[in-house]
């Protein structure tokens, strides 16, 4: 009896040796499941992509617009030419019909048929100078400096592209039916870069704009190029944008677009190499969304966490649209800081809201910047809005075959958003910039 019970007690000691075993990698296999899910699901993650959504109640609001909404109409446009539209045999009995007895009028807008392009000769003067004794050629506005192809049909390739968003291969085909040409996706890359390069210096003053700024807002988001990571830097002010494509996440990127001594203040998210800048004003909406992020999927440390977070928010909102002196605003930021100071210390003490309170920390007294400058604001939501439109090209584009596409990207991109932030035309700006 005592040696079958030996026997019992270890096989139940093997059982459980190797039950604890396979417990252990199990839960060191949900560990790394968790880690691997963070990437997909957390406080930045877009909506778009979002694996929960929230589902919606009926308003129970009837579908359409209420009553009383006063309607628009489009504007009617003045016809180009008028045509008259008669019968002389009646449709139904064959008839002949007499004068008519009204006339119904109908404006209808329509696009012309495709069209072949327009081909001109240039003939241009070649002169020797007798004064220098240099060989001169006279030269056109609308004679492009290299190629066959001219500066309009170039601007269209450049709009096509970056903002309608079209592939190569697709841009030749709408421009071969509608205009009776023979493009390859290849020429079509090559009328890209030549407008790459004629487009080159006022990028340049774009950026030596921005650098000259009192305030910009930066961000980053990735991209493949040639299957390694990059990175795309957008900087943009009240007027100016620019892009700048890399393969790092570091420093470099901020020195040559911002300098080693920027002066102004940076609007930007916790980054680690925006700390060699010594005026940051850290964003708001990042942490609020983290706080809220945390209140949705923990309890109630995390709930009030979150709403004191928010009230702080809407007092820098009512200092940031109040007229005091700096003085007093200097007076303001200090209470807010020790206010934030408290607030982290309180976090700090549960388990739940310790990581985040840790990271409010790191900020340091970069929270309350645009309480000194009202004309700053609390988030980063211009950087992000303008790496809306970059983020949408690289879905459609995906993976960047060489840096010629990355240096077009980031000069033609930057000057068709710049002229969209000024409210100016981006097809003339850029026929004028091609002509220049």
């Amino acid at each position: 009896m005592k040696k079958e019970e030996c026997e019992n007690c270890r096989r139940l000691s093997v059982e459980n040796r190797f039950l604890k075993k396979r417990m252990d990698e199990l839960e060191n296999n949900i560990k790394e499941l968790e880690k691997k899910l963070k990437a997909y699901e957390n406080a930045h993650t877009p909506s778009s992509q979002s694996r929960r959504y929230p589902k919606r109640e009926p308003s129970g609001n009837k579908v359409g617009a209420p009553n009383g909404h006063k309607g628009t109409t489009r504007p009617q446009k003045k016809p180009d030419k008028i045509i008259d539209v008669t019968m002389e045999d009646c449709p139904h009995c064959k008839i002949k019909l007499g004068e008519p007895i009204a006339t119904k009028k109908r404006i209808v807008e329509d696009t012309p048929e495709p069209q072949p392009i327009t081909v001109t000769q240039y003939n241009q003067a070649v002169y020797d100078c007798e004064q220098c004794e240099s060989i001169v050629v006279a030269e056109h506005s609308d004679l492009p400096e290299e190629g066959q192809f001219g500066y309009n049909l170039m601007s269209e390739i450049v709009l096509l592209k970056y903002e309608d968003r079209l592939p190569l291969r697709k841009i030749a085909n709408n421009l071969n039916r509608r205009y009776e040409l023979n493009l390859t996706a290849a020429t079509v890359q090559e009328l890209l870069q030549r407008a790459t390069r004629k487009c080159e210096p006022e990028y340049e003053e774009l950026k030596q704009e921005v650098k000259e700024s009192k305030q910009v807002n930066v961000d980053e988001t990735g991209q493949n190029v040639q299957g390694k990571k990059w990175w795309n830097w957008v900087f943009t002010t009240l007027k100016s944008v620019v892009f700048f494509l890399t393969n790092t996440r570091g420093q470099q990127p901020i020195k040559i677009i911002l300098g080693k001594d920027y002066k102004g203040v940076v609007t930007c998210d916790g980054w680690k190499p925006y700390a060699i800048i010594k005026l940051i004003q850290r964003c708001w909406a990042h942490l609020l969304r983290e706080a809220k992020w945390l209140m949705q999927q923990k309890g109630r440390q995390a709930k009030r966490f979150y709403r004191m977070l928010c009230q702080l928010f809407d007092k820098i909102k009512q200092l940031c649209e109040v007229k005091i002196a700096k003085k007093e605003r200097m007076q303001e930021k200090i209470k807010l800081e020790q206010e934030l100071k408290s607030l982290v210390e309180w976090g700090r003490s549960y388990e739940i809201t310790r990581p985040l309170a840790n990271k409010i920390a790191n900020g340091k007294y970069h929270w309350f910047t645009c309480v000194l400058y009202p004309w700053i604001e609390p988030t980063n939501n211009k950087a992000e809005q303008e790496l809306r439109e970059f983020v949408v090209q690289r879905k459609i584009t995906g993976t960047l075959r060489n840096e010629k596409g990355t240096h077009a990207i980031e000069v033609l991109l930057s000057l068709l958003q710049t002229w969209k932030l000024r409210g100016l035309n981006p097809q003339s700006m850029l026929k004028q910039t091609l002509r220049s």
